[in-house]
């Protein structure tokens, strides 16, 4: 199921191509990657970011991955990912589990901090109305409260260990916010893959000392574990999709090199895939 939101800018022609997919094509990772690379698919940077975790968990012997998205708003998002997860499913045999991570009342506000872009998302601002969508929901968890408290004991009580994290979402807005959850990163690399998929959604006109932007640097300046940009990612899918362009530089990966399996080979398919047929 796509979301009420995903579907309000899914144009007919998409629609009837994702369901010709499902129809007929849905055990083909190709045709799924090209929903992908020519952003057919709303979200499509869920699904590249969920494809990529699931390809490199199946490849390195995990049975089990844990996505988050941190900002859930009306959990459309959420909705999203579990439609994903299901296409996925059918390409490798892995299993998942999805945390939703949301204050429920809109942005809070850290002591009207000016590096939160307070000028831009002021307080209160996107608060959780549309409950009826947690009925849509069929294995996710949303998870309310400030994320400084909320993520305290979260490795531990959803043995996130048994269940490496793969792909995360950052859709906090705020510097604080997304300083608080980015801590996360910085647990044991038992917690996670290789090389985590991550997604920075706040990138339009963020400057380089506020918001998400300012809070990964600081990680990058004092972890092991590097936020790293994906090189040319962005630049060859946009002659596939020009919007790539800009949402492929909105993906990054949490490199680990002292995750134990970060050096073990496999076959870079999804890669390749996306290359296919390049202009």
């Amino acid at each position: 199921m796509i979301s009420a939101q995903s579907n309000s800018y899914f144009s007919i022609i998409n629609r009837i191509k994702y369901k010709k997919f499902k129809l007929f094509n849905r055990k083909n990772i190709e045709s799924f990657v090209n929903l992908i690379k020519y952003g057919i698919i709303p979200r499509t940077h869920y699904a590249l970011g969920l494809l990529l975790a699931s390809h490199q968990a199946y490849e390195l012997g995990f049975k089990k991955i844990s996505v988050i998205e941190f900002g859930c708003w009306n959990c459309e998002g959420l909705i999203d990912l579990e439609n994903y997860i299901t296409d996925i499913k059918n390409f490798f045999e892995i299993d998942f589990q999805v945390f939703g991570f949301d204050l429920g009342s809109g942005h809070p506000n850290y002591n009207s901090d000016t590096r939160d872009r307070l000028y831009e998302i002021p307080a209160g601002l996107y608060p959780f109305e549309k409950k009826e969508n947690l009925k849509k929901l069929k294995f996710s968890e949303l998870i309310l409260g400030d994320v400084k408290e909320t993520l305290i004991n979260f490795l531990e009580d959803k043995k996130i260990v048994e269940a490496p994290i793969g792909f995360i979402s950052f859709d906090l807005g705020l510097y604080n916010s997304t300083k608080h959850a980015i801590k996360l990163l910085e647990k044991d690399s038992k917690f996670f893959l290789p090389r985590t998929s991550l997604y920075f959604d706040n990138n339009y006109f963020v400057l380089d000392n506020e918001g998400d932007k300012l809070a990964s640097e600081e990680f990058n300046d004092t972890s092991h574990k590097k936020i790293s940009d994906v090189g040319e990612l962005a630049e060859q899918l946009s002659f596939f999709w020009k919007k790539w362009i800009f949402m492929g530089k909105r993906i990054k990966i949490l490199s680990d090199q002292k995750h134990p399996k970060f050096n073990n080979y496999y076959e870079p398919k999804i890669m390749k895939l996306l290359n296919k047929n390049f202009p």
